[in-house]
């Protein structure tokens, strides 16, 4: 006899996404009084979101600018401010730049910036995992001309073992083999700005960058950046200026420097970067366009503009900085003006937030935003004193496999300081499926989290029992914990009108299934979410995995014969 749970639900019709975020209020990276002010972010956070660092360029009491990193070695509980220095024989007084590389497979951390002079270069140190401390730093690259790098690490195609890191800047890519110890000498990309690298699932090394007038260029390396494709226009922006501009509310720089990411669940590569639309009243538009690959960068979608508000509304947004988390969802960090429009460009005193979004189709829909900043915060003061204010020409997102890290400046204390939020990601993919009863008849694992445009269907198999469904999906979710909130999400239709659909999970102490919530299935696509009472129930200490079926069967005459189920996202919604 299965026993019917308590519930509570929530149903609705349509494209909607699993479950937001919860995102905390805004906490400060920068705690340093010997700094006045901060921007060009870069962050990384380990897979467990326990290891965070945040780098920034930290302009000092003493008229130097140095590379610092907030840095957390216990998911944001604390911060250290910790400068991040090259060798003594390669200092200078402007180090800068910073970048931030995480190798999940070492368990791996790297903060490294450019120091810039003759005797400078690009150089990187390995934080060591659990504290707040840094190894000495190693030179990469010593060289006077050295601008604007960024990293990351991935394994050698065909050698799933392996570790190969790859720094990109102006002069080309360096490679090493040993975590950091040597690096290759440059490999020419040619010429431009913004070199920024992203590794595909397979290895696959592809780097953008911005050819200094309309183009956005792209090139890849499928041999673990030995040779390189030649090069393709990925973009062509509909405007074009240099590193200086004031097309915008706040008399600061704005490079068009643009942002990558490549999805881990389907390989797709997301490229965003912003753009003048139109002008309203004089007043130029800054929008925010993507485009996407689904052929590792052979051939590009056409630009979009990305509808986050109407184009008669006079606002901007700049600085996207984009990162995919392991379940296919596309985070985005945006400087913002929508909550103080009409602004006359070129202004002093311009006012911004920074605004996050997330999207579960790489990037086709997008959910409502999210203030991630208190109040708006003035360009004017960025602390620096200088005449013309400068809050750096990019931001950062650490992601780990639960928690996003937004890093970016804000000015409320009249001086540029670094901020972060905390972002859970409630969202539990299921780490296999089977039909217990049914046949597949298309989708894969990807399809249950993954969400429209990816959907798993089946169609009624044999039966043992009468009154049995004839499709029973099961899906196993591993890595969990007793969480003090489970939910169940399912978002599904059937061909037929009286069908039923059933959730159901396994009752780990009593080895039965479990009624989670009855209900008649839709013909058009609706969404299920089942809050579950004592979730501890449900997962295995021992492995800590769950397990999920979700059912459908006849319950009246049915107006399809052939009648099918499709599933297009089945996951858990877990909170600590």
């Amino acid at each position: 006899m299965k026993r019917i749970l308590a519930f509570a639900l929530m149903a609705t019709s349509g494209l909607s996404f699993a479950q937001d975020p919860v995102v905390s209020a805004q906490v400060r990276m920068s705690p340093d009084a010997l700094s006045n002010s901060g921007d060009e972010t870069s962050a990384v956070a380990t897979a467990n979101g326990l290891d965070i660092i945040g780098g920034f360029n930290d302009y000092r009491t003493d008229g130097t600018i140095k590379a610092s990193f907030g840095t957390s070695s216990d998911g944001g509980a604390t911060w250290a401010h910790v400068l991040v220095r090259p060798p003594v024989a390669n200092q200078t007084t402007v180090e800068g730049d910073p970048m931030a590389i995480y190798d999940e497979r070492t368990n791996t951390v790297w903060a490294g910036a450019i120091a810039f002079g003759g005797n400078g270069g690009i150089y990187l140190a390995k934080k060591n995992i659990g504290s707040n401390t840094y190894q000495a730093s190693v030179m990469a690259r010593v060289s006077g001309g050295a601008d604007k790098e960024w990293g990351c690490a991935s394994i050698i195609p065909g050698n799933p073992n392996s570790t190969r890191l790859y720094i990109v800047y102006n002069e080309g890519v360096i490679r090493s083999d040993n975590l950091g110890s040597t690096w290759t000498t440059p490999l020419s990309l040619g010429s431009g700005l913004g070199f920024l690298p992203r590794n595909g699932p397979n290895g696959e090394l592809y780097v953008t960058y911005w050819d200094t007038s309309f183009g956005i260029k792209f090139r890849r390396s499928l041999d673990g950046g030995l040779t390189f494709s030649a090069a393709v226009n990925a973009a062509t922006r509909l405007a074009t200026w240099g590193v200086q501009n004031f097309a915008i509310p706040g008399n600061f720089r704005n490079p068009p420097i643009h942002t990558m990411a490549v999805n881990p669940v389907t390989g797709d590569i997301v490229i965003m970067w912003f753009d003048q639309t139109n002008t309203v009243g004089g007043q130029r538009n800054l929008d925010l366009y993507m485009t996407k690959s689904t052929n590792q960068g052979t051939t590009w979608s056409a630009a979009t503009r990305l509808p986050f508000r109407p184009l008669s509304q006079v606002s901007d947004m700049i600085y996207p900085w984009i990162e995919f988390t392991k379940d296919g969802r596309l985070h985005l960090l945006t400087f913002d003006t929508q909550y103080t429009p009409n602004q006359t460009d070129g202004v002093s005193h311009g006012l911004w937030d920074q605004t996050y979004y997330y999207s579960d189709d790489e990037g086709t829909t997008w959910s409502s935003n999210f203030r991630l900043t208190p109040s708006s915060w003035d360009s004017f003061n960025d602390g620096r004193n200088a005449g013309v204010s400068f809050l750096g020409d990019y931001e950062g997102i650490g992601i780990s496999d639960r928690y996003v890290y937004p890093v970016y400046p804000d000015t409320r204390t009249n001086q540029a300081e670094i901020y972060t939020n905390k972002i859970y990601n409630p969202i539990y993919r299921p780490s296999s499926f089977n039909f217990f009863r049914g046949l597949l008849v298309s989708g894969v694992l990807s399809s249950l989290f993954l969400n429209d445009g990816n959907i798993m269907v089946a169609r009624p198999g044999l039966t043992i029992n009468a009154g049995e469904a004839p499709i029973q999906l099961e899906t196993v979710t591993s890595g969990l914990t007793p969480p003090s909130q489970l939910k169940i999400y399912v978002q599904s239709s059937v061909s037929s009108v009286n069908i039923q659909q059933e959730i159901l999970m396994l009752n780990v102490n009593t080895g039965q299934w479990d009624s989670i919530d009855v209900r008649l299935a839709t013909t058009s696509e609706s969404n299920t979410t089942v809050t579950v009472t004592n979730p501890s129930n449900y997962i295995n200490v021992g492995n800590g995995q769950a397990r999920t079926r979700v059912a459908y069967k006849p319950v009246g005459p049915v107006s399809n014969p052939n009648w099918q189920a499709t599933i297009d996202q089945d996951v858990l919604l877990v909170y600590p």
